[in-house]
């Protein structure tokens, strides 16, 4: 699954419409797709005329409410097609996270710990670097830099890379950036310099395509339907058809016991073959214990064992359907998961880490 986040911190710059655009095509590819509306103004919903009488769950319940999976936030707009739809509540969500361990991680936790058989799912995020957008590029792979021809986006796609920069050397979270003009009125000679100008700087991530103006995009947006579904819209149909097939081109090459490794640091439990893996940074530890409601909260718990590839201590355990709540005994002291951010209060007043299945 390639989890890839469309983010620029300047507004107005596209982000939705390639958002939209882009999983309609890669559906039309033949891909599984899941759209995640990140931005409070809720454009994708909107723009997807997403039916919100319908609708139970959106991203800010996804992201606050620790028995919540990703499964019960979806809305299927077609086939092959899921969105998760946004709402204003995700605006007071930095506030409400104010302060709280992992809270850049929980979209990323959620994604790890689904078994949502999704070829691409792609994030439309909100105009600016907050909570939410870190979020957003902590759970991904991979980022489209929508840019326009102005001196304004190319400042926030400067300021973009050094974000991901920080990503790189603070928690050694690699996001591989593709960038993707939009908005280009080809005939213009401002709109020539300013390609060339991109080409010039950034030519190895600068993608091949690039996406027309045009008031089609407003027209279809207002219909709550892509491109795809417009009439007289061949040419820019076939625009992002090509975007869809690079994006599928440039696939990157990945080591999945690192991704494995790197996922089970930062969020903690996630799904892979063998199971849920459970994993703890330890050290300095001599010994490591996984206890919970699958143990029977034996003090003894279940042994794990230390990976010399990573350091960290794991096992890997075959869970039915359910939730669960576990800890980790280290050298004889009882812990809660330091890196899952969902926990529920025990009957002693302390916190139990909280594992959905």
């Amino acid at each position: 699954m390639r989890i890839i986040s469309v983010v620029n911190q300047k507004g107005g710059c596209g982000k939705t419409t390639v958002a939209i655009n882009l999983a309609a095509a890669l559906v039309k590819l033949g891909k599984k797709m899941l759209l995640i509306d990140m931005d409070p103004q809720a454009h994708a919903s909107l723009g997807l005329n997403v039916p919100y009488e319908d609708i139970t769950h959106t991203t800010y319940d996804l992201l606050i409410e620790p028995r919540l999976k990703l499964s019960d936030t979806v809305y299927k707009f077609s086939e092959d097609f899921d969105i998760v739809p946004s709402s204003h509540l995700l605006s007071a969500l930095e506030q409400e996270l104010s302060g709280k361990k992992g809270r850049e991680n929980h979209l990323g936790s959620k994604l790890a710990r689904s078994n949502e058989t999704y070829d691409f799912v792609i994030i439309d995020s909100p105009p600016n670097v907050g909570i939410l957008t870190f979020n957003a590029l902590i759970a991904s792979n991979e980022v489209i830099v929508p840019v326009e021809p102005s001196y304004f986006s190319l400042d926030g796609l400067d300021r973009l890379k050094e974000t991901l920069e920080l990503l790189k050397s603070e928690i050694d979270h690699t996001v591989t950036m593709h960038i993707l003009i939009n908005n280009l009125e080809k005939r213009t000679t401002f709109a020539r310099d300013f390609v060339c100008e991109l080409e010039r700087k950034h030519e190895p991530i600068l993608m091949n395509t690039t996406v027309s103006h045009s008031v089609r995009y407003k027209e279809s947006a207002l219909k709550g339907i892509s491109i795809f579904d417009m009439p007289d819209t061949g040419h820019l149909c076939r625009e992002f058809l090509a975007i869809a097939e690079e994006i599928e081109e440039k696939s990157p090459v990945l080591d999945m016991e690192n991704i494995r490794g790197w996922m089970a640091r930062l969020h903690g439990p996630s799904v892979v073959e063998e199971g849920i893996l459970f994993s703890i940074d330890a050290p300095s530890a001599e010994n490591v214990y996984l206890t919970g409601e699958f143990a029977s909260w034996s003090r003894n718990g279940i042994s794990m064992d230390r990976d010399s590839s990573d350091g960290l201590w794991k096992v890997a355990l075959k869970l039915e359907p359910g939730e669960y709540e576990y800890r980790f005994i280290v050298d004889g002291i009882w812990i809660k998961d330091p890196k899952n951010s969902d926990t529920v209060v025990n009957e002693f007043g302390q916190e139990n880490s909280l594992l959905i299945v």
